[in-house]
């Protein structure tokens, strides 16, 4: 099944549930506006909404590929100087709560509430499960950005507008339960319409489920042992995304509005290079990515980075031709949105071996292996000599690669984790590896150090006061760049 056809049959399905009148009094009803949306379209437009917000030019590359230093900026530099737009912020939580996670609480709604009505959309139990799953990817996202949020009572609308903050931990906890939930609905039934990711087979939603708790579990590992080993442990128990063509991705295509949003961005303009931080670590690994993911500088036919944090002035007098500039691979319309991939899971696995933790089906070093391999055939490299090669190096091999497995696995997982930018910044605050350059310029808000989180919205403590306060009150620090999350115990 071509996937890419639910993008236009979506948004038919928005009047598939539209009902006629025959009362006098509601003669004025619009004809043309839907009495309820369907699921299917609720379902296509979460999982498009969210992938657009995490490869925008403000979410997706001014913060979370910059925070990660796989790129630096051209121009407009004071992101990577962590100096972040309010806007933005106030922007990106309101969007992620009214839009893709506000959808997906209509879709088990909807499903909870009217399971009749919902039926012909895929049985009520998978529409539940991957609406609940899709929230708990977002609001872990959420929550690693910027720590304790809204959660127990997010969603209420008008009946609740100033939700308190759930801690981080209790957060956490909320998503393992949405995971646990979605297990427990999932039937023999169809898969949800309007399903994006995997057209509906739930087989593959389960190893979703399975993958993204070993994630969730990983993530609590420094502070909550005993309950992430638990989780984790059940994870690996089940099926798990461990080849390619398990990966949840959303599939972009070649025309606008639905190419990937860095494509679009580049239509217009050219505001990010590499970053000398991903080009020199690259370089120093002889890896074949290096190709893939940026281009030789024009001036000089070599791959020069950008120098990262640069205030805006000096940003801006760098030519594009003097430093290397995205792959060609990078700026295509089709790249697809990633929501989890098979190099992450075993790069998880290895870690999961290290922390002693039973079920993965590998060793530590075969996982890692399994992870690097995977990452660079997803990126089109298949030489499999040219792979070994590059894991037979002294500085990547497994067994004399420098430092200890949190250095090993942190730096590839790292680099395997480019164009999920958010995602890779996580893992650097929680695994401490690679080392980061400071901003070369000097930073212009926090303490110097690659932030570990994000202010909260002044929409937020404008609006919502006693919840910004319970918010600052269960962060356990102020609320600042350099305030630690509840996981992120170096």
């Amino acid at each position: 099944m071509n996937k890419n056809i639910f993008f236009l049959a979506g948004l038919a399905l928005v009047f598939a549930l539209t009902g006629c009148t025959k009362d006098f009094e509601d003669i004025n009803s619009n004809p043309n506006e839907p009495a309820a949306v369907s699921p299917g379209f609720l379902l296509t437009n979460a999982q498009k909404s969210t992938m657009d917000i995490m490869y925008n030019s403000f979410w997706g590359s001014r913060r979370g590929m910059q925070l990660a230093q796989h790129w630096s900026s051209n121009q407009y530099s004071n992101e990577s100087r962590y100096q972040f737009r309010t806007e933005v912020t106030n922007g990106n939580w309101s969007g992620l709560y009214a839009g893709p996670l506000q959808d997906l609480q209509q879709i088990i709604a909807l499903n909870t509430d009217s399971p009749e009505d919902m039926a012909g959309f895929g049985s009520n139990g998978n529409q539940i499960a991957v609406a609940q799953l899709m929230q708990a990817w977002v609001y872990q996202m959420m929550t690693d950005a910027w720590g304790p949020i809204p959660m127990t009572q997010a969603l209420q609308g008008v009946d609740n507008t100033t939700p308190a903050y759930d801690s981080q931990e209790a957060v956490y906890n909320g998503i393992l339960g949405l995971i646990d939930g979605a297990m427990a609905a999932m039937d023999n039934g169809a898969g949800p319409q309007g399903d994006q990711v995997y057209g509906g087979d739930m087989g593959m939603w389960e190893k979703f489920a399975n993958t993204l708790k070993l994630r969730v579990a990983m993530r609590m590992s420094d502070v909550a042992p005993a309950a992430a080993k638990s989780a984790g442990e059940a994870a690996l128990g089940g099926g798990i995304i461990a080849a390619n063509e398990d990966n949840a991705q959303f599939p972009y295509i070649n025309a606008a509005p639905n190419n990937n949003p860095v494509n679009e961005d580049y239509k217009t303009r050219n505001d990010f290079a590499a970053s000398n931080t991903m080009v020199d670590w690259l370089t120093a690994m002889n890896d074949p990515r290096l190709g893939v993911y940026f281009s030789p500088a024009v001036a000089s036919g070599t791959y020069v980075g950008e120098v990262y944090g640069l205030d805006e002035a000096n940003a801006a007098l760098t030519p594009n031709d003097a430093v290397s500039q995205r792959g060609a691979a990078v700026l295509a319309g089709d790249l697809p949105g990633i929501f989890f991939d098979a190099a992450q899971t075993h790069f998880l696995c290895a870690e999961a071996v290290e922390r002693g933790w039973s079920g993965a089906p590998l060793d530590a070093e075969g996982h890692y292996n399994a992870a690097v391999t995977l990452s660079m055939q997803w990126w089109g490299l298949t030489d499999a000599d040219a792979i070994n090669a590059y894991l037979g190096q002294a500085d990547v091999a497994y067994s004399t690669a420098p430092g200890d497995w949190k250095q090993k696995i942190g730096s590839q997982k790292w680099a395997a984790l480019y164009m999920q930018g958010h995602e890779a910044w996580a893992e650097v605050r929680r695994l401490d590896a690679p080392e980061l350059y400071p901003c070369a310029d000097g930073h212009l808000a926090g303490d110097g150090s690659v932030p570990s989180r994000f202010e909260y919205p002044l929409d937020e403590q404008t609006l919502n006061s006693s919840g910004y306060a319970s918010g600052v009150s269960a962060l356990g620090g102020a609320d600042a760049l350099e305030t630690n999350l509840w996981w992120d115990v170096d």
